[in-house]
């Protein structure tokens, strides 16, 4: 529509403006509204890390003075219940857990790991908790268990430190030639700098009982 005189347009834009004014008013207040709870949300998810770091930082403290491993439990646990959305309830459980297997305490340390293993929302946690998980299962002779959690999909950078466990489950089995199999792939897999300890179990194995004889 064209209007004749600027009187015209002001008319048009006052009557426009009574039709609609709810509607701008509306949408304006929303978006202050989204602004103001982005702000808010990103306040809150900044205190919430550092409640969380805090907490992380005080189990770290009394597992490096060696306290019991009960008090440190409770903030492993608090963290669980409330900050699982953060990194620092899975590293928590694993400094606890690592503690309680110096210990001993194998089937404590299992529940901290099957829960980073299970819960933690960062994957690298989660293949750090089950690579342990299945040392301890190892170390407790629950084999089919372990063997179950081995051959889970993992990181390909992963696959090394897998493949090595493998051959730690397969010695405990007394399965020796699978062992040399997958101490093979960890070493070749990880020829750039294999270490040591992974050199010296496959070295006492020795030669593999398939091997052909040389000439």
């Amino acid at each position: 529509m064209e209007f004749e005189t600027e009187e015209q347009q002001v008319e048009a834009l006052k009557k426009w403006w009574k039709e609609n004014a709810t509607m701008v008013i509306a949408g304006v207040a929303l978006a202050l509204a989204a602004v103001s709870g982005f702000r808010f949300y990103t306040d809150y998810q900044q205190q919430h890390a550092e409640d969380a770091s805090l907490i992380y930082e005080t189990v770290v403290a009394q597992v490096s003075a060696n306290q019991k491993t009960d008090e440190s439990q409770t903030r492993v646990n608090d963290l669980m219940a409330e900050y699982a959305d953060t990194p620092y309830a899975s590293l928590a459980a694993l400094v606890l857990a690592k503690q309680q297997v110096n210990n001993g305490e194998l089937v404590k340390a299992r529940q901290q790991l099957e829960w980073v293993m299970n819960e933690s929302r960062q994957l690298e946690l989660q293949n750090i908790a089950r690579l342990r998980l299945i040392r301890v299962l190892i170390a407790t002779k629950n084999f089919d268990q372990a063997l179950m959690l081995v051959n889970v999909d993992h990181p390909e950078s992963f696959t090394a430190m897998y493949e090595e466990l493998k051959g730690d489950l397969f010695v405990a089995q007394g399965k020796t030639e699978q062992a040399r199999v997958a101490y093979d792939k960890a070493l070749l897999l990880s020829s750039d700098r294999p270490s040591n300890w992974l050199k010296l179990k496959r070295d006492e194995l020795g030669q593999s009982d398939m091997a052909e004889p040389s000439a």
